[in-house]
């Protein structure tokens, strides 16, 4: 059976080509969120795709209890090498198929973690899940990212340089996928090592029809980590809070 896109990019290179996304910027990630929204200030949380860990970390740090799950194990294996808290564990799951049922009082899905599948309705699935692992009156933070912005704003090639790699990344818009193709050159080597990312473009109007099918309601939708309103042209994310009815 042929890999997904996501079991072969999220390894080695994809801790290189993010490497500015690091621990400094999730702690002020979560330390916004939790000052800007009424999130609960204990409790379990539920970090779904939480890669390396970064922000189930800065939760950790914060007192919550956290359960941080990933589809790879090169990143996992990073979480644990970093994990010192022992009120945070990791666990391997593909999110479509996690099995928690109202064990957590909040489930958080933070950059761009969501919308990675061929199908809406496998993306809804994930939604579904989110709920199902919340108790009831519990929460859900997705930060997923703006359509009208990206297809505003799309940036179609980009190069950069990290630990004497060439990094080359191009995007674009297609079939309501924004889609990035990233090459990477190592010095000494000939063949180029290449990977495909895809992220599907749902609109707010569709990502709260998928909240609302799954049972949550009180639903807020910001546009950025300084969680000012949001608007469909302006607002670089979309940052949905709700709450399982």
């Amino acid at each position: 059976m042929e890999e997904e896109w996501f079991e072969r990019s999220f390894r080695e290179d994809y801790v290189l080509v993010y490497r500015h996304r690091d621990d400094a910027a999730a702690d002020s990630e979560v330390a916004n969120l939790l000052a800007r929204l009424p999130i609960k200030p204990t409790g379990r949380v539920l970090d779904l795709c939480c890669g390396n860990g970064r922000h189930s970390r800065a939760l950790a740090r914060r007192g919550y209890e956290v359960v941080g799950v990933d589809l790879s194990p090169v990143l996992l294996k990073l979480a644990e090498e970093q994990n010192s808290y022992p009120n945070l564990r990791f666990v391997r799951c593909d999110m479509r198929e996690i099995t928690f049922r109202e064990e957590f009082d909040i489930v958080v899905n933070l950059f761009t973690s969501f919308g990675y599948f061929s199908t809406d309705e496998e993306n809804e699935t994930v939604v579904r899940n989110m709920a199902r692992a919340l108790k009831k009156g519990g929460e859900v933070v997705i930060d997923y990212l703006s359509p009208s912005y990206v297809q505003a704003n799309l940036v179609p090639e980009s190069h950069k340089e990290a630990e004497g790699m060439q990094i080359h990344e191009q995007r674009w818009i297609e079939n309501g996928f924004v889609q990035k193709r990233i090459t990477i050159r190592s010095e000494g080597t000939c063949e180029p090592r290449e990977y495909r990312e895809q992220v599907r473009l749902f609109s707010a109007g569709e990502m709260r029809g998928m909240l609302e099918r799954a049972g949550f309601g009180r639903i807020q939708v910001f546009g950025d980590y300084q969680f000012e309103p949001f608007e469909a042209d302006r607002s670089p994310r979309m940052i949905f809070y709700a709450v399982k009815q």
